[in-house]
Formats: structure tokens, C-alpha cells, sequence
């Protein structure tokens, strides 16, 4: 009774790891893909592609700033 709920568990912890795995691939392509759109807006616009992109992001991260801030 004991290996088959120690099987079970071990079963469960793998199909966990797997799952925060396939979470990791998915933000790290996501964030690929925000690098590359903004590379191409760069190449594409020049300077503006550049500093626009972040200038938009300021409020995204000053409302993540006090949404830490605040708990």
C-alpha cells in the first residue's frame, strides 16, 4: 500500500514539474517574441522604435510600482 501511494506521489510530482516547465516555455517565448516585435520596430522606425515602446511602458510600471507598494 505504501509503494503505490509513494508511486502515486512520485507520479504527481512529475506531472507538476512538467506543467511549471511548459508555464516557464510559454513566458520565456512570449517574452522572446515582445523582444523581436520591438527589434522590428526599431529597424523599421529608427530611433522613435526604440524609446516610444518604452515610453508607453512607464504607466505599466508605475501602477506595478504601487500595486507592490500598496500589497
Amino acid at each position: 500500500m505504501a509503494y503505490l501511494e509513494t508511486a502515486e506521489a512520485m507520479d504527481l510530482h512529475a506531472q507538476a514539474q512538467e506543467n511549471e516547465g511548459r508555464t516557464v516555455a510559454f513566458i520565456l517565448l512570449g517574452l522572446l517574441l515582445v523582444l523581436a516585435a520591438w527589434a522590428a520596430a526599431v529597424i523599421t522606425w529608427g530611433l522613435p522604435g526604440l524609446y516610444i515602446p518604452a515610453v508607453a511602458m512607464v504607466p505599466v510600471c508605475m501602477l506595478t510600482i504601487v500595486r507592490i507598494t500598496l500589497g
